[in-house]
């Protein structure tokens, strides 16, 4: 289960621009396994993929889109690796290992990234590098930097997770490299990147807590040709860009910026030429106390088995204001779900810090946990060696308003063409969607291609649509091509990097505690815990109502008519079935039962229920069973009184069940005169997480409790005093319970809290 944040860029405030987000499950293979659709509202959205048991173990990918992220590739979508493991003994294949084999390197690798990008010739530059193991995650590393004559220049180490620095002053003509010493014991020589021979270099002075100093410094060659000329320098934080002239009066120039003026996160400071050019850009991780603050009060201060437990949370801005805010909730008992708080990755770390860096960053959580100087050292290090991605500085400068590809959607759609029996487009043909349970009709024009677009719609799961068509003239001769717009999903690219495996998590430990709560389970009681044997149900599901699609052979219906005798006839569907459907007459070609007609003067009763490949219509002049061609009926069966009390008062009039020839083809491109029924896959109904309610504390008689997640609680939400109460009962194990909260407010502001009680 997941709960998913949309949010505009730097500002992080939740957007309201899509109203679908697109989720996949990515296997071990790098296909993806599971894809739903989720309806978004305002930037909200959660829900869940259930993991089989069959699933193959390894590590597997969460990604996550919207239709407007896909203009710029698939560096902008969330991607977040999780790790999968069974309690059922399993051999993983080699298919199943593909996705860490694939880019295991044959031995140590190092990259060296010069402060604001590029060596300069005269100009000391700070030189940052990182080290990556065979298994592609860090490594330390040591070395010596020599000349081209073999000069030692200076020696370094990698000071955490293979990152560090070194000084150097690149020399005109001379060229240099690395002689390096890696922790497994492998060496290698590396060349350094090559300095230019005129250049301008952009640097930062990041040591005082309040300040960051930025210095700008131009080697002879060029600050000759460049003297007095006006350079442009941009902050980019927070989602929004300060920019500051730079006269290039001297060979070195300085300026101080007060960090309060930043928001906490990633920012990017970019020299700019005189002509708009970017020379050199530097990322600085800023810390400021503007954070939400989160607290939670519960009504004791420890608990017993089984117990409820009341919180309160209280959200208060970081100006000190009660707010009203979206949030999440997780409990966990940690002695079942183990974790190293360093690994973790949470709104903070992934909204902060890791969307605005290249590759996978390690230990996330640990650049969070702690603020000090050596934390605030090494975040520098990370800012230095994983660079920034994807950044277009043009639509930043110059308001970049080109077509983009892809439009945010707004809804779901159906799409579609209408054509004459010659397939020659209809314009201006009027083709009207009728949803399923009687819902409004809604209708729209073809244009002069024949084409017609339904937007903004919303329905969730399968549902059953019935579209019917005719010319600008009212005649249903009209063919309708249902197209199916479930674009294909972005192609899974592999990652450069290699996945922790499951033995650098908690996954181990917490597989051997499931498989003890297993085993309780199976000798709980006299008569012990069965497990049974999976059972495939297959069944048509419509607002929470799961039926069969077809009652033939059901015992339900009290009269089938087939394909062949339905055409024998021939003509209108009504003029075929009229006289041979028992205690059934068309007026229009709306059925109703024969006695409600004869009745009515006495009892009126309106028309029977007409189901279409599982939608539910009620038929009115706007639509009957004309509307659809009788070579297109698979069977039609009749339900009268106690036989339509499946459907309920919805039945009273009795149920005309159609089902077409078409209708096992809804999710391809497909085609029928006159009408249509299509089958699109809506929005996905995310599950609501089981919590268990007991009458008595510490009572036996439910059996073992075996939930390692105590309880899950996708959307809080905090009213205007900042506050929310929640009720929730404790599992069977003692220790100590997880509480972990995190969530945005409305102006983008992000917070999270973990907070701690004990069970006995």
């Amino acid at each position: 289960m997941f709960k998913a944040y949309v949010t505009e860029g730097g500002h992080h405030k939740l957007s309201g621009l899509s109203g679908v987000l697109h989720v996949d499950l990515i296997n071990t293979e790098n296909k993806i396994d599971q894809s739903i659709k989720l309806r978004l509202d305002s930037g909200v959205c959660w829900g869940d993929f259930a993991l089989p048991d069959s699933l193959p173990t390894g590590n597997y990918r969460i990604r996550a889109y919207t239709q407007w992220m896909l203009n710029s590739g698939e560096l902008d979508f969330f991607d977040q690796p999780i790790a999968v493991g069974s309690i059922i003994k399993r051999v993983i294949t080699d298919s199943g290992m593909k996705q860490r084999l694939h880019v295991i390197r044959s031995q140590a690798d190092i990259q060296f990234f010069p402060e604001g990008g590029t060596l300069v010739e005269g100009i000391e530059a700070k030189v940052a590098f990182k080290a990556i193991g065979i298994n592609g995650l860090a490594i330390d590393v040591k070395g010596v930097i020599f000349d081209r004559l073999d000069k030692q220049i200076c020696a370094f180490e990698s000071s955490h997770l293979g990152m560090g620095y070194f000084f150097l002053k690149p020399e005109r003509g001379n060229a240099y490299k690395a002689k390096l010493t890696f922790s497994d014991g492998t060496q290698n020589i590396v060349d350094l990147p090559k300095q230019e021979a005129s250049g301008i270099s952009l640097s930062l002075i990041n040591d005082s807590i309040s300040t960051v100093g930025i210095l700008i410094a131009a080697n002879e060659a060029y600050y000759k040709a460049n003297r007095n000329k006006d350079f442009l320098l941009v902050i980019y934080s927070g989602g929004k860009a300060m920019t500051y002239s730079s006269k290039q009066e001297d060979p070195i120039v300085t300026l101080d910026i007060e960090k309060k003026l930043l928001q906490t996160g990633v920012s990017k400071i970019t020299l700019f030429s005189p002509d708009g050019e970017p020379l050199c850009e530097r990322l600085l991780f800023v810390q400021n106390n503007d954070l939400l603050g989160l607290q939670i009060r519960a009504n004791k201060t420890g608990y017993r088995k089984k117990e409820k437990v009341s919180l309160v949370l209280n959200a208060i801005s970081p100006t000190g204001s009660s707010i009203d805010g979206h949030f999440s909730l997780t409990i966990t008992n940690e002695s079942k779900v183990p974790v190293n708080e360093n690994n973790e990755s949470n709104i903070e770390t992934n909204l902060l810090l890791t969307s605005d860096l290249k590759g996978y960053v390690e230990q996330p959580g640990y650049y969070f946990n702690d603020t000090g100087e050596d934390v605030r050292r090494n975040l520098d290090l990370l800012m230095l060696t994983q660079g920034y991605r994807n950044f277009e500085w043009k639509q930043v400068l110059r308001d970049n308003t080109s077509v983009l590809a892809f439009q945010p959607e707004k809804g779901l759609e159906i799409n579609g063409r209408i054509t004459n029996l010659s397939n020659k487009p209809i314009a201006n043909g009027t083709v009207t969607l009728i949803p399923s349970k009687g819902g409004a009709l809604v209708s729209c024009k073809s244009d002069s291609k024949g084409l017609f677009h339904f937007s903004n719609l919303v329905f969730f799961d399968t549902t059953h649509i019935v579209l019917s068509a005719v010319n600008s003239k009212g005649n249903n001769t009209t063919k309708i091509t249902y197209i199916n717009t479930n674009y294909e999903s972005p192609v899974v690219i592999d990652l450069p990097y290699t996945l922790p495996i499951l033995e650098d998590t908690g996954m181990s430990i917490y597989l051997g505690i499931a498989q003890k709560g297993h085993d309780e389970f199976n000798n709980f009681g006299p008569g012990k815990g069965k497990l049974l044997n999976p059972v495939t149900v297959k069944a048509v599901r419509q607002d929470d109502h799961y039926r069969t699609q077809s009652l033939v052979g059901a015992g339900f219906a009290d009269q089938v008519m087939h394909a062949d005798d339905i055409e024998r006839v021939g003509g209108l569907l009504s003029t075929s079935l009229n006289g041979r459907l028992r205690g059934v007459s068309f007026l229009g070609g709306i059925p109703y039962l024969t006695s409600s007609i004869q009745n009515s003067s006495i009892t009126p009763a309106g028309p029977m229920l007409l189901v279409i490949d599982g939608a539910e219509i009620k038929p009115d002049v706007n639509f009957n069973i004309d509307f659809i061609s009788s070579p297109q009926v698979e069977t039609v069966e009749v339900l009268r009184y106690a036989s339509a009390g499946i459907y309920g008062m919805d039945g009273a009039n009795g149920v005309l069940v159609i089902t077409t020839k078409d209708g096992s083809e809804a999710n391809k491109d497909i085609a029928s005169i006159g009408i249509l029924p299509i089958a699109p896959i809506g929005f996905y109904k995310a599950r609501t997480f089981y919590s268990p309610k007991y009458d008595h504390a510490n009572g036996d008689s439910t059996g073992p409790e075996l939930r390692a997640t105590i309880y899950w609680n996708p959307e809080i939400r905090t009213g205007k005093d900042g506050s929310a109460i929640l009720d929730y009962y404790n599992a069977d194990d003692k220790g100590i319970y997880k509480v972990i909260v995190e969530g945005v407010d409305r102006d983008g502001n992000i917070g999270r809290l973990v907070y701690r009680y004990k069970v006995e």
